[in-house]
């Protein structure tokens, strides 16, 4: 991973958006340029948990905002391929009745998309209130115009922002938890769908 100092143009470019009130997807489109590694986010939700509340940085909170990201859209893969199975299976069985295994496939299939979708808007509500929160926090800051690829690094929260930033925090911990349980568990499905479509020869 690229270090965080080599990283700072796009923090420094995240925080200015923010500031600007510009829109979530806008934000997130920038801040899908960090360069992760292989940032784990329940580690880095540990590091950001055990700091006092005067020491919570801006650039660890965008991190953990893009290891989410990338998360989501290593499931919002996976979610293509899961959808596109379905609708293959679908077109299958609309030919025919179709058997007790189809029937399980398309539901529990179902169940999971929806359960997916469903995590993909909680996703959604937490980014709009993450970056609120931090717009709030940059409006009240006399120095963010003075904010530069040098000191973004040194840019914490005050207590106030980190109180109003915890329970967001916990929603984005929620869905990291979602996106790598569903991952694998989606994975199977689609390895079932592919086995039912061969063998219906489609």
């Amino acid at each position: 991973m690229r270090s965080a100092l080599e990283q700072n143009p796009i923090f420094l470019s995240v925080a200015r958006e923010i500031h600007a009130a510009a829109s979530t997807g806008r934000i997130l489109e920038i801040l899908s340029k960090l360069n992760i590694g292989d940032t784990e986010g329940a580690t880095l939700l540990r590091e950001i948990r055990s700091k006092k509340d005067t020491a919570w940085d801006f650039r660890s909170i965008i991190l953990l905002i893009r290891v989410v990201q990338e998360n989501r859209q290593s499931l919002g893969q996976t979610y293509e391929e899961a959808m596109a199975r379905y609708s293959k299976v679908n077109t299958i069985t609309s030919k025919r009745r179709a058997n007790e295994e189809e029937v399980r496939l398309k539901q529990t299939l179902t169940d999971y998309i929806l359960k997916i979708e469903s995590n993909f808007e909680k996703n959604d509500r937490a980014d709009e209130s993450m970056f609120k929160e931090i717009s709030k926090f940059l409006e009240g800051l006399e120095s963010t115009d003075k904010l530069s690829e040098s000191n973004i690094g040194s840019l914490n929260l005050s207590p106030k922002a980190v109180g109003l930033v915890s329970p967001i925090l916990e929603k984005y911990e929620e869905n990291l938890q979602e996106y790598i349980k569903l991952k694998p568990v989606l994975g199977r499905l689609i390895r079932i769908a592919d086995y039912i479509i061969e063998d219906a020869g489609a």
